[in-house]
């Protein structure tokens, strides 16, 4: 592709969109949905065909998470989302939408790895609180460090993210998916600034 033909553009206006990042389009946006639907579709068949016993309201808990997880590591990769949360805050961004553009919060806000250990893992409160704390101390690593090395650490992050959740520190069965995917949405997609490429 020729470079007159890429299109970077860190402007934008409308409603506000913290999901999205303001001004996706429509093809943006169904990636999200249809990676995030189909994604927890596939792992709500996976838990009830283990017959894992959890109650109803586990595997409530369990297709909202993987939803928002699944879903968040395409959204956050999008161009849009890249441009929203990397981007001053503007006048009509307030409340959590301004709170979340800052990195460092928005990681605090995802507890996910506490509520899969206090709700799967049988009050395993060492996996919650390792994982969080791992998690953002990663973001912290990533965004204290100049930013042509950020990409390639965050990468090198995740794939030691992967290496203990598998071989390391016991997960919780039914969520052993959860760290890779939950490092993916942060640690990269979130907090990696790149160029927003629109159509």
């Amino acid at each position: 592709m020729e470079n007159s033909q890429i299109h970077i553009n860190w402007e934008y206006s409308g409603k506000p969109d913290a999901m999205f990042g303001t001004g996706a389009t429509a093809r943006e946006q169904a990636l999200v949905w249809l990676f995030g639907l189909s994604g927890a579709a596939v792992l709500g068949w996976m838990a009830w065909s283990r017959s894992l016993l959890w109650a109803w309201w586990q595997y409530l808990i369990f297709i909202l998470i993987a939803l928002d997880v699944l879903g968040g590591v395409v959204a956050n990769s999008l161009n849009t989302c890249k441009r929203f949360y990397h981007a001053p805050i503007k006048p009509e961004e307030t409340g959590f939408t301004a709170r979340s553009k800052n990195h460092v919060i928005f990681t605090v806000f995802h507890i996910h790895t506490i509520i899969a250990g206090f709700v799967f893992g049988s009050m395993n409160w060492e996996f919650g609180i390792f994982w969080y704390l791992v998690m953002l101390a990663s973001v912290v690593l990533v965004l204290r460090t100049p930013l042509y090395l950020q990409r390639p650490l965050a990468m090198g992050l995740i794939m030691t993210a992967i290496l203990i959740n598998q071989y390391i520190f016991p997960t919780v069965i039914g969520l052993e998916w959860l760290i890779p995917a939950l490092f993916l949405k942060i640690v990269y997609g979130h907090v990696v600034r790149e160029e927003p490429y629109r159509p």
